[in-house]
């Protein structure tokens, strides 16, 4: 696993910092976008924004198609982020080596499940890339 560049772990942990500063006034319209990510929710030093099903899918194919370039790839995954530091942040993830996002949204896809974008603060990887059954609250 390659180790991820400092540069982009500096860059997202201040991104984030200042997203979960405003992150109660940000909550409630990042869970009313049902059409991008249905289950957003923040709390304390946390975001989190699960895609459903059928946008997984969607997700998964348009990267498909894109080659997963960096560019393409981050456009089709986090634009679809109502939040725009967390989508930022997103960005410049997939800017940089990092193939968790392709692997958790193929996973995903598979299962039938959704593609989950996780912001946190803290000492580790600011942004990461999971995956949500079909049949757990937040997703769908």
């Amino acid at each position: 696993m390659r180790a991820y560049p400092l540069t982009a772990t500096l860059l997202s942990t201040a991104l984030l910092s200042a997203v979960l500063s405003t992150a109660p006034a940000q909550a409630a319209p990042a869970q009313a976008a049902s059409a991008s990510a249905g289950g957003g929710r923040c709390s304390g030093t946390s975001c989190s924004f699960s895609f459903s099903p059928a946008t997984t899918a969607a997700m998964k194919k348009a990267a498909d198609r894109a080659g997963w370039l960096a560019g393409p790839t981050a456009d089709i995954i986090c634009l679809r982020i109502p939040n725009r530091l967390v989508r930022f942040a997103c960005s410049a993830a997939l800017l940089f080596p990092y193939n968790k996002a392709k692997k958790r949204l193929t996973e995903a896809y598979a299962e039938g499940g959704c593609f989950v974008v996780k912001a946190e603060l803290g000492f580790t990887v600011p942004i990461r890339f999971t995956t949500a059954s079909a049949g757990d609250p937040y997703c769908g």
